[in-house]
């Protein structure tokens, strides 16, 4: 084969992603990232798309930082905190897990508290 051909070969393989496996992420969120409330909901719902385990769980808003207890403790694919107790006003949820294939991931979650119309 000539020089000019091998490269050619050699760029075009470059050029094709290679797969690799995949972390895990949120799926969904019940309530749901960006929604605006008027009552802090009784649970916390998180599910990812593959089996995760959630390591942290933290509620932030103006009252400051605190974590949130949550179910199960080991790899699942939704989790639970009982009683979240938003405030009104904005309240960030951020998680962190680990992935299956050992990855930290992490990410967050916005909802909104309103006083309720009269």
């Amino acid at each position: 084969m000539t020089k000019l051909f091998k490269m050619a070969v050699a760029a075009l393989l470059l050029a094709i992603p290679v797969a690799v496996e995949a972390h895990t992420t949120l799926r969904s969120s019940d309530p749901a990232s960006g929604s605006v409330l008027t009552q802090s909901p009784p649970i916390l719902t998180l599910t990812f798309l593959e089996a995760a385990s959630l390591t942290s769980l933290t509620l932030v808003n103006t009252d400051g930082e605190r974590s949130l207890p949550f179910t199960p403790s080991g790899s699942a694919l939704t989790f639970e905190a009982l009683k979240p107790e938003f405030i009104r006003g904005r309240n960030e949820v951020r998680w962190r897990a680990l992935s299956r294939d050992g990855h930290v991931i992490e990410g967050s979650i916005i909802l909104i508290m309103r006083a309720p119309k009269p």
